[in-house]
């Protein structure tokens, strides 16, 4: 398990070089326990990679589905490193340490001979950090309704998640004219533009509470504007970040950013906004008293909880079945220059999602 880890590093699968190396690598990994993986390749080095460990079929399946990809690095973090009990490098925490649990756990099992009356499904999809076309792909093409449950082995520290924010990622853009800084009358200044927006933004409200989430989140994140200190600016964009709760209704909070824009521009003639929306992602709640997951709260001796982090399981949803976040590793590491991941708690996912196939599938 752990050099399956270390090859899914080196594998450096950023949107840049694409998910195909590490998909074939868990490929190898079910072939040479005797399993048949498919790999679903696109756009050249786009990937998913799915295994399905067959049973009887008396009972519902279950369903693990996690992600191939991770945020780029600086080139060492693509080289390996195991000190002090952990494994270090980019994609060790988010999510590559999970999937090799996961893929151990089912490896483990086959070569166990333990009469499953359930299938176990296992699917590595792409971009979970971009566009999420991977879970996409796979839910389109996923046609089994006979499942228990889903989990997603993300980093959670082994708690058990059962909701979690959506996401609004929106950038605006202002538009003005260009002139010589020393003539700004002759111009129309786009940052000047942004910052009435910026200055009314702190008025939007977005309405709705949640009993585990609590109330939506903005955040404006990044502003990019002007060319030079001697040109008034023609463009300037902000890119905010919007963490919505369950029943919210995207659509509804831009049209309302864009109702405010246009009253903006009705009292001032130069100002000229557009909005578009670079990401959405859903939110996810979970009933935390389906017997799938009061199982798990069983046989794990914890309660669930709510997040604000997102993952690609809101895409799940389609297949109305229950659906979690478990699995080792802190998020508090997702992303970071020390990314590691600490090989006990490896082990013990190995454990946990053993106990959990037996528990729902034996």
């Amino acid at each position: 398990m752990k050099e399956l880890l270390k090859k899914l590093i080196k594998a450096k699968s950023t949107t840049e070089t694409g998910e195909l190396a590490s998909a074939k690598i868990l490929a190898d990994y079910f072939k040479n326990a005797g399993l048949k993986p498919q790999i679903d390749v696109w756009d050249k080095n786009r990937a998913n990679v799915t295994v399905r460990l067959k049973s009887t079929g008396e009972k519902g399946g279950l369903l693990f589905v996690g992600h191939l990809d991770v945020v780029p690095a600086e080139s060492t973090m693509f080289q390996p490193l195991e000190k002090a009990g952990k494994i270090f490098g980019r994609g060790s925490c988010d999510m590559k340490g999970g999937l090799a649990c996961t893929a151990a756990a089912i490896v483990e099992t086959f070569k166990s001979n333990i009469k499953l009356k359930g299938d176990i499904i296992f699917s590595a999809t792409a971009g979970e950090e971009t566009d999420s076309s991977g879970i996409v792909r796979f839910i389109k093409t996923f046609k089994d309704k006979n499942l228990c449950g889903i989990i997603v082995p993300e980093p959670t520290d082994f708690e058990l998640v059962s909701a979690h924010r959506g996401l609004l990622w929106l950038q605006i853009t202002t538009k003005g004219k260009s002139a010589h800084s020393s003539m700004p009358q002759l111009g129309i200044n786009a940052i000047d533009a942004m910052r009435t927006f910026l200055n009314e933004l702190p008025k939007f409200k977005i309405p709705g509470v949640n009993n585990q989430l609590g109330k939506a989140s903005l955040s404006v994140n990044k502003i990019i504007g002007g060319t030079g200190s001697n040109i008034v600016p023609d463009l300037c964009s902000t890119q905010i970040d919007i963490r919505t709760i369950p029943g919210q209704d995207v659509r509804k909070i831009v049209a309302d950013l864009n109702k405010m824009i246009e009253k903006l521009a009705k009292k001032n003639s130069n100002f000229n906004a557009e909005l578009n929306i670079v990401r959405q992602a859903g939110s996810l709640q979970t009933n935390d008293k389906s017997p799938f997951v009061m199982g798990l709260k069983n046989i794990l001796n914890i309660e669930s909880k709510a997040v604000a982090f997102t993952t690609d399981a809101p895409y799940l949803t389609r297949f109305n079945k229950p659906i979690v976040i478990f699995g080792p590793g802190s998020p508090g590491l997702c992303h970071k220059p020390n990314e590691h991941i600490i090989i006990k708690d490896m082990e013990n996912g190995v454990k946990y999602y053993s106990k959990i196939f037996k528990h729902f599938l034996s």
